[in-house]
């Protein structure tokens, strides 16, 4: 009997070795996200949950949806990536112009810094002008969304380049979002 302790010890901490590993973890655990590259001078940490999918436009670099409930009747925003330029004051205003109406209260801008970086956070909601082919500028047809929000970051270098990140879809779905794609944004800052 009392050989049979060690082999038993040896045996429960193998089971839990093998408990801890990937291929026992719980899958929403195990799954590993992605990062993208920010100018090849930084990674951005997407969150596990958000999916990548095809960009819906040439200019995109990157898209993701970022959803809010399961299956069929599951929310869906967009989230976007690119670089660009037109500076960083004109993009907040070109942003804000596209939502009218909306929570006066919950719309704000917000700067911090992620290292070296700076961060300029634009929330606001309402319903949305979103234009239709034609590109952000100029043409294409224009569909109002209603009770629509959007969470964006300018992600400005120390050199001055500017990188987009936007979440725009149903106001509940940004809002359920906002707090990983905030951390999101922010994972630039342990990257450098």
């Amino acid at each position: 009997m009392l050989r049979s302790i060690p082999l038993l010890m040896l045996l429960t901490s193998c089971f839990v070795v093998a408990a801890m590993s990937p291929a026992f973890a719980d899958p929403a655990t195990a799954e590993k996200s992605e990062t993208v590259s920010v100018f090849g001078e930084v990674t951005m940490q997407i969150p596990a949950d958000f999916k990548r999918v095809k960009p819906q436009s040439m200019i995109l670099e990157h898209e993701f949806q970022a959803s809010e409930g399961e299956g069929d009747d599951a929310k869906v925003a967009r989230v976007t990536m690119m670089a660009s330029g037109g500076g960083v004051q004109p993009n907040i205003a070109r942003w804000k112009g596209q939502f009218t109406g909306g929570d006066d209260a919950a719309k704000k801008v917000e700067v911090m810094d992620a290292g070296q970086w700076k961060i300029h956070v634009v929330d606001t909601n309402g319903n949305f002008s979103e234009r239709m082919g034609g590109g952000p500028f100029a043409g294409g047809k224009v569909v109002n969304r209603k009770d629509y929000g959007m969470t964006g970051a300018i992600l400005e270098s120390p050199t001055g380049k500017l990188f987009f990140v936007k979440m725009i879809g149903p106001q509940s779905t940004v809002k359920a979002n906002r707090d990983a794609f905030l951390k999101m944004v922010k994972s630039i800052e342990k990257s450098e």
